[in-house]
């Protein structure tokens, strides 16, 4: 299926094809062994496109359909980010060289029209910039399609005064929401190398995942903030863990 189909089938998802795995043979496994195979079937589903049921709750994901462009530090040129890749070294920001106040990313859902974002992160500071006006946001807001962020390691402490984060790595956090549903949710890493460099250190951004949760039967699945919440948590402590290796 192209991918543009398979997004809009993702919309749409009769529980027929939802297959679950037999208790009795989970039961036969040590769990060592039945949290790899899910791991590995999780992977192999998503890189293949088809809906996945998690063990053991009613929740069914699938590929997001939340597309993240990034900008080159000095140009127009954009990529579009994907999975686990990082970005190339054109695309790389720092707060004394790049022409931007920010690392840019624009979130968008091009199949979708009613869609929200509630955006939160976790070091550092998200702002707009529209013509020469700069909006500093608060730690979590709540935006549009088709919206472009900035990520800065310069937060503002007042009228004139400014505190610069420290820290080498910093996780922007997303939650789509159609309407008063939650459909999808993706974490996006920035991160530095050369953090002894400052003010001229440069960040990168990864997308760690991207997830959608379809509707089955037509209706939407019963996705709570608690939930999303653990799920992003989840994924920054096992890169931050993967990291330390």
């Amino acid at each position: 299926m192209k991918e543009k189909r398979l997004l809009k089938a993702l919309g749409q998802v009769d529980a027929d094809y939802i297959e679950e795995a037999s208790p009795a043979q989970h039961a036969k496994r040590p769990s060592w062994l039945k949290r790899g195979a899910i791991a590995a079937c999780l992977c192999v589903a998503l890189l293949a496109g088809v809906l996945f049921k998690i063990p053991g709750s009613d929740v069914t994901i699938a590929p997001g359909f939340l597309v993240v462009t990034a900008y080159a530090a000095s140009s127009d040129e954009e990529i579009t980010m994907q999975e686990g890749i990082e970005l190339p070294t054109d695309y790389k920001w720092s707060l004394a060289m790049s022409s931007r106040p920010g690392l840019p990313l624009k979130l968008s859902a091009t199949e979708y029209d009613d869609l929200s974002f509630e955006v939160s992160v976790d070091g550092g500071t998200l702002l707009f910039w529209e013509g020469n006006k700069i909006t500093y946001l608060g730690s979590s807001f709540n935006t549009g399609n088709d919206s472009t962020v900035y990520w800065t390691n310069l937060s503002r402490t007042g009228e004139s005064d400014f505190e610069r984060y420290m820290g080498t790595t910093a996780y922007i956090n997303i939650v789509i929401h159609e309407g008063d549903n939650i459909v999808g949710y993706a974490v996006v890493e920035i991160y530095t190398n050369d953090l002894e460099n400052e003010p001229v250190q440069t960040y990168s951004a990864k997308l760690l995942k991207s997830v959608s949760f379809p509707k089955a039967n037509g209706e939407y699945q019963k996705i709570t903030a608690e939930y999303v919440a653990t799920e992003m948590e989840q994924i920054k402590n096992e890169t931050q863990a993967g990291q330390r290796w």
